[in-house]
């Protein structure tokens, strides 16, 4: 079974549906609910109308994946043990790390086997929801510290942020970033580069989080990143007797 997270209107989760003859079956999970044909802003969605007799059962889930009822996993009933693969394509910012967290606890924990993700957006997450702050501490980094106003300052968070959105340009307008002490420190081909690396930096402790969580997991680089910046995604497998 294959279980989208953060599907939105489905044309990934269609596409993998489709692809996979519909031998297998496919739940589409999203906080939004479809919208009726008939809405004003013909914002479509792809999940299928019609099934042959022979065809895997799809399946549309409202549903926020941090808050997940007992009535949600009806469908993944026979996933349990493992059976279940989670998926992600460009999921935004912290959301990558929300489904994370899901994975590596009750209940999805009993159904998830494998995860494929590829997040983006990382600067818009938000330190409280990073899922591995520890080992960014372990780095040297977010931790506290006396400003020069006496008070308790952890910008690095913050800066990680600013370092990623300058990266993902090719180059800036005169507008752009001109209160920034990073750029007049660095200089914008410095400042990009370590925006890469901060990226790389955050998957790095997603992984760990999800090692330290029973999974073996590691990250791979999907496209060149002429396509996207955001090439990387995480793909990982649960250490357990029923994937020896």
């Amino acid at each position: 079974m294959v279980l989208d997270i953060g599907a939105g209107k489905a044309l990934f989760t269609r596409a993998v549906y489709e692809t996979l003859d519909r031998t297998v079956a496919v739940i589409a999970l999203d906080a939004r609910k479809p919208k009726k044909a008939s809405h004003k802003t013909g914002d479509m969605f792809y999940d299928p109308l019609t099934f042959n007799r022979y065809d895997k059962p799809y399946t549309r889930v409202v549903a926020d994946v941090r808050y997940l009822a007992a009535k949600t996993l009806v469908p993944l009933r026979e996933a349990r043990d493992g059976g279940t693969i989670a998926i992600t394509k460009h999921l935004c910012g912290g959301a990558t790390d929300s489904c994370i967290i899901a994975l590596c606890k009750e209940p999805l924990m009993d159904f998830v086997g494998a995860c494929c993700f590829a997040p983006c957006c990382h600067q818009k997450t938000r330190k409280e929801q990073y899922c591995n702050i520890p080992f960014l501490e372990s780095m040297g980094f977010c931790q506290t510290h006396i400003g020069l106003r006496g008070g308790i300052q952890d910008t690095d968070f913050k800066n990680f942020g600013m370092l990623i959105s300058m990266s993902r340009a090719t180059d800036l307008q005169d507008w752009e970033y001109k209160k920034s002490h990073l750029l007049d420190l660095l200089g914008f081909a410095r400042a990009s580069q370590l925006g890469r690396q901060a990226r790389r930096l955050f998957e790095e402790g997603r992984i760990r989080y999800l090692r330290d969580h029973g999974f073996d997991a590691r990250l791979v680089r999907y496209c060149d990143e002429s396509i996207t910046g955001d090439n990387l995604a995480i793909i990982a497998t649960k250490r357990d007797k029923y994937h020896d």
